[in-house]
């Protein structure tokens, strides 16, 4: 949610009249500790080479495996039919379901804790390994969240956690329009413009990865969201093979 880099997309959605938008009311949506993955659960890497279709943001994807073109630390990713990519940047890259539009799977460089002021900023003192965030997530107030749990995806370790906003939590931001919201994650230099937060419409999965021992070299944040009526387990179903297909070259 909230993030500059997504108005962009909203846009583009409108004027795209060949795909469905998101059509369903958005509802507050149960996080499973069911669908987490357990301890030590590594990723299963995309084996097939590349296909040579290349992807066209906002283009349904032919089922078949692809690789960024401008994304740092290249991603290498694998969809069955109904997918699209609609961004490919720097430090931002974004798969999405053609059925359900609103939800995003997303890729993101060197995220950081979102300020608790709603400031477009980091949180300070806290740091940047996947270890720091998801702690600071485990903690936040005004979040429900699961236990973070290790994970392994694309070769690159880090941890899980579930997140969605506390049904009692009544803070809201100068840009939420008086509605309770609390700020999870945002973007550096080379991921400006993410903004990212859980408000009563939506829950999130997040997969916080080290690049370099504890993140020296950055970090790598994957975001599942499940709102504008997508269901929980049946958008984990469908994102998770997509997300343990990913293979990021960090050479």
């Amino acid at each position: 949610m909230y993030t500059n880099s997504f108005f962009t997309l909203f846009i583009a959605l409108i004027i795209e009249t060949s795909l469905v938008a998101c059509a369903a009311p958005a509802t507050s949506l149960p996080i499973s500790a069911d669908t987490a993955l357990p301890d030590g659960q590594t990723s299963t890497a995309a084996t097939s080479a590349p296909t040579s279709v290349k992807p066209f943001p906002h283009m349904p994807l032919p089922p078949g495996t692809y690789t960024s073109e401008v994304f740092k630390t290249p991603l290498t990713y694998t969809v069955p039919d109904g997918w699209k990519m609609f961004e490919d940047e720097p430090g931002q890259f974004g798969l999405a379901l053609l059925e359900n539009d609103g939800p995003c799977l997303c890729v993101w460089r060197d995220v950081r804790a979102a300020a608790k002021s709603c400031a477009e900023e980091p949180e300070p003192g806290v740091g940047s390994s996947s270890a720091d965030i998801v702690n600071w997530l485990a903690t936040r107030e005004g979040l429900d969240t699961t236990e973070p749990q290790p994970v392994s995806i694309g070769e690159l370790d880090g941890y899980m956690i579930d997140v969605r906003m506390d049904p009692d939590w009544t803070n809201d931001c100068p840009f939420s329009n008086g509605e309770p919201i609390v700020m999870t994650l945002v973007g550096t230099d080379i991921s400006a413009g993410v903004h990212w937060g859980t408000d009563k419409s939506s829950a999130q999965r997040y997969y916080l990865l080290d690049l370099g021992e504890d993140g020296a070299d950055g970090n790598i944040a994957i975001t599942v969201e499940v709102c504008c009526g997508a269901q929980w387990d049946e958008r984990m179903a469908a994102v998770t093979p997509v997300v343990e297909s990913f293979v990021f070259d960090t050479k």
